[in-house]
């Protein structure tokens, strides 16, 4: 089915871990988040030249494509699609409802939130700085930030850029009002969760990291930086945070599991000039499918934004790709397949009927693997790899404590173990806010099988498990190692590396 050969960290599919209380993302962040991000998968599209070479109709494949997204509107999604092949615009319509109160249905116009796909602008921008000779992606922190420790003066922002530099998933809530140096400051005090290069870590403070250096190096805000060297080249006039200037009926609100509305990003906290610390550069960002369209386009097809060269260090033209993003209640979707010349853009807004699952009925139209990585479409299937030797006893027993507390649904029981077992203090959550955030993880994975756990003696233990809901993951725990063993934060990463 599909083969995933260069993890970018984001975990879904091919691309989905990305910031906690916002998005589908963060993780490590005391059982605050879950997070989506970014992955890349690749697949050899055997029967997509057979389909297209039979019908051969544009207007066949957008009836087909039409059809499909109907009959899953009719069972619960609203949202929005834009598929193309061989350069044609196959489909481009909204379904279901934007807002529900007042009733505001989909349209392609629609503004959507895309997760961690915010980090390709991210990566856009430090590719550009490096063309103008600004800096290098081989540059280390040291450069930076002269007071960095030793550990991790000698990060280089390449590293950062592939998720190796040891950074844990995120440091806090997406919605915390962390400013710029505080947010570097926690990094720095931060015990990496292994040495610069040594292996993948999906880490949204990493690419936050990145987004202090923008705006170090060129000395505005990094929303004005995006504006002013990617959006406004592009004429892109509905993508960003703050500079668009939307308009409030013209985003799309999320809706939980529960069906509660969960507002818009531009209706959470944030600073005056953009995202707090902890959610940017790595996420939150706004745009329709139109504006994804174009971004992507541009950088794939041609040499506006970057030059061909510069470009292939972190996006490959020649190869198929898949990128995404989501908070758990809204998904984004980028899939690319240069080979069958299509493109998929999906972006939804109801936790219940999420992107992924749409995208495996479109596949079928066009003629592509309907499944990248595991059995259930491909939802976060990639095989997990950490590394370590099984944790204590005591300790594998406080963590298989968790995962049953979590297991029962039973938020008495949440409450019972979280008081026993979690770390306390002035600057911890309370114990009725841990039992929310566990809460909203059973509510979205379903049961959880722990299958192995590592403890690589530095850092939090990771467990790789399976979820009933979204396939194969990694929980992880920042547990002491001595008694009473409480528990400092925990994260869940679905998919892989």
């Amino acid at each position: 089915m599909g083969q995933l050969f260069d993890g970018n960290g984001h975990a879904f599919m091919a691309s989905v871990w990305q910031q906690c209380d916002a998005c589908l993302c963060q993780m490590v962040v005391d059982i605050t988040c879950i997070g989506v991000g970014h992955m890349r998968f690749a697949w050899v599209p055997l029967v997509a030249h057979l389909l297209l070479a039979t019908t051969g109709n544009a207007q066949l494949l957008a009836a087909r494509a039409d059809s499909a997204m109907r009959a899953a509107e009719q069972a619960g999604f609203s949202g929005v699609v834009r598929l193309e092949k061989a350069g044609s615009v196959v489909l481009e319509k909204g379904y279901g409802l934007a807002v529900r109160k007042p009733s505001t249905r989909f349209t392609p116009a629609t503004v959507v939130q895309i997760g961690s796909n915010t980090k390709d602008f991210t990566a856009v921008a430090i590719l550009q700085l490096q063309e103008r000779g600004k800096l290098n992606i081989k540059d280390s922190l040291g450069k930076f930030f002269p007071g960095a420790p030793a550990d991790k003066r000698g990060i280089t922002l390449f590293q950062l850029m592939k998720h190796r530099a040891g950074f844990p998933l995120g440091l806090g809530r997406d919605f915390e009002p962390v400013g710029r140096e505080q947010l570097i400051k926690n990094a720095m005090k931060f015990r990496l969760l292994s040495k610069p290069g040594e292996r993948e870590n999906y880490s949204n403070t990493g690419y936050s990291i990145l987004a202090a250096i923008i705006e170090q190096v060129s000395g505005g805000t990094y929303d004005s930086y995006v504006q002013e060297n990617i959006l406004s080249p592009l004429g892109l006039r509905h993508t960003g945070f703050l500079l668009p200037g939307f308009k409030m009926n013209q985003l799309a609100h999320g809706y939980t599991q529960n069906g509660d509305d969960a507002g818009t990003m531009l209706s959470k906290p944030h600073a005056a000039d953009g995202p707090y610390w902890n959610l940017r550069g790595n996420g939150g960002m706004l745009s329709t499918v139109s504006d994804m369209h174009t971004f992507y386009n541009a950088l794939f097809e041609g040499d506006k934004l970057l030059s061909p060269r510069t470009r292939d260090i972190m996006f490959h033209a020649d190869e198929p790709v898949g990128l995404a993003g989501s908070d758990r209640v809204n998904f984004f979707l980028y899939e690319r397949d240069p080979v069958a010349h299509t493109e998929m853009i999906i972006a939804s807004n109801d936790a219940k009927h999420r992107a992924p699952l749409v995208r495996q009925s479109l596949a079928r139209v066009f003629g592509l693997p309907t499944a990248v990585g595991n059995e259930k479409g491909g939802e976060g299937g990639a095989q997990v790899h950490p590394i370590g030797k099984a944790p204590a006893r005591e300790v594998s027993a406080v963590i298989s404590g968790l995962v049953a507390a979590i297991n029962s649904g039973d938020n008495k029981r949440l409450l019972d173990f979280i008081t026993a077992h979690f770390e306390s203090g002035p600057s911890a959550p309370k114990p009725e806010e841990r039992v929310a955030r566990v809460g909203g993880v059973h509510q979205n994975l379903g049961d959880i099988t722990v299958n192995r756990m590592y403890d690589s003696g530095d850092g939090p233990i990771q467990v790789a498990i399976q979820t009933h809901n979204e396939g194969a993951g990694t929980l992880i725990v920042d547990i002491d190692r001595i008694a009473p063993y409480k528990i400092k934060r925990v994260g869940v990463k679905i998919g892989g590396d």
